[in-house]
């Protein structure tokens, strides 16, 4: 059971469904994040979304260690920042795997140098952009890397009552775990994600609509009906028809060529000529349409 935590004085109007769009999103992230540290370590990396939640900006950073790697995003034409956390652990052994070395299991406790920063710059440049194909269709915006500080006191990505988003992810690199973290400010992200839901449930909606239309037509279809084929009618007097009896023969009319008219509920909705089929008497359609 995961417990998660919530501001009674800052209630949030992200909803669950506001997170399945998310969702998906950041898991397209997570794998393009893996994809790119792949090619610059050049050993298989593995990345999940483990988990999603809004809180407050002093919340997530307060979570954070003293000393890390934090990559402060712009987000234009959002006038905000994002953030992207690298535990100073995984910063140190992708610096080691790139300039050739064998990644050790224990990497110096420092921060980075200039050398190195520069190095994890580069990634990061490449990370933040992915943002902008990973949310494609959702947010139109064109993320880039604005800064990158070794601490949280230092990011000043946002007020400390803001509310964000905070996406945790776990990854794996050879034998080793870490887990990352994406930071996203709630308010401007929210109307995006207003606009994909009323999407969705218009376009689910549509397809309701589409489906109950469907089984009605097919209901329909197979309702039992009567059909009747019948002459033309005959107008005549009553006293004519008062006596009839066997034997007596009528001028109807109908032409002797003209087809007999098919019908059902009153309504005359083809025509044919009267024959046989197997036995039985049977109708052959000539011509179709009401009268």
């Amino acid at each position: 059971m995961t417990v998660e935590s919530y501001d009674f004085r800052n209630p949030s109007k992200f909803t669950r469904e506001h997170g399945r769009i998310l969702d998906q999103h950041l898991e397209t992230f997570a794998d393009q994040s893996a994809t790119l540290l792949t090619a610059r370590v050049r050993i298989p990396t593995n990345q999940e979304l483990e988990n999603l939640q809004p809180t407050s900006y002093s919340a997530a950073v307060s979570a954070m260690p003293e000393e890390t790697v934090l990559l402060v995003a712009s987000l234009p034409p959002l006038d905000v920042a994002g953030l992207v956390h690298i535990p100073r652990e995984l910063a140190m052994l992708i610096i080691d795997l790139q300039l050739g070395g064998a990644g050790e299991d224990e990497q110096p406790e420092r921060g980075l140098t200039e050398i190195e920063a520069a190095l994890i710059d580069e990634i990061g440049e490449q990370l933040i952009g992915a943002l902008k194909y990973s949310f494609e269709g959702v947010i139109e915006w064109k993320p880039s890397l604005a800064s990158q500080v070794s601490s949280p006191e230092l990011a000043h990505a946002a007020a400390p009552g803001d509310q964000v988003l905070v996406a945790t992810f776990t990854l794996d690199i050879r034998d080793e775990q870490f887990r990352t973290a994406l930071i996203l400010p709630l308010a401007p992200v929210l109307p995006f994600l207003d606009q994909a839901l009323a999407a969705r449930r218009a376009a689910r909606s549509s397809q309701d609509q589409a489906r109950f239309k469907s089984a009605i037509e097919g209901r329909v279809r197979r309702a039992p009906v009567t059909v009747n084929v019948r002459l033309r009618p005959t107008v005549g007097r009553l006293e004519d028809f008062m006596g009839i009896k066997v034997g007596d023969v009528f001028d109807l009319a109908h032409p002797v060529n003209a087809p007999w008219q098919i019908a059902s509920s009153g309504v005359t909705f083809a025509h044919g000529i009267p024959g046989s089929e197997a036995g039985h008497v049977a109708i052959r359609v000539v011509e179709s349409g009401k009268e």
